[in-house]
């Protein structure tokens, strides 16, 4: 029963924040944050591809890592450098998202 009033409370506040139009528009103007960032990352790389139809992601001469596109299921596949798991995205600018950020925290720490 704990967890049914746990969803009803997360289900109202949802439902306030919606009718909410002050909730909704620092919504909407985050969306908005977060996709001029994507688009300032994403214009702040190089990518050429190889002979095998791998993607590598550069900024300026430092290689940060590799993408591809699954033939199986279509999905892309991750390789930052430094980085032993390769997660699957259904977006290529998602998969080079990946890499950028991966980077980025491995020279953070």
């Amino acid at each position: 029963m704990s967890n049914y009033n746990s969803i009803t409370k997360i289900w109202d506040a949802l439902s306030i924040a919606q009718s909410n139009p002050i909730v909704e528009n620092q919504l909407l103007f985050s969306q908005f944050l977060e996709k001029q960032s994507e688009q300032t990352i994403l214009g702040s790389v190089e990518i050429d591809s190889d002979e095998h139809g791998k993607y590598r992601v550069w900024r300026d001469s430092q290689f940060l890592g590799t993408f591809h596109r699954d033939k199986k299921n279509g999905l892309w596949i991750s390789q930052p450098c430094n980085y032993q798991l390769k997660p699957f995205f259904e977006s290529s600018n998602d998969a080079v998202m990946f890499v950028v950020e991966m980077n980025a925290l491995v020279t953070a720490a």
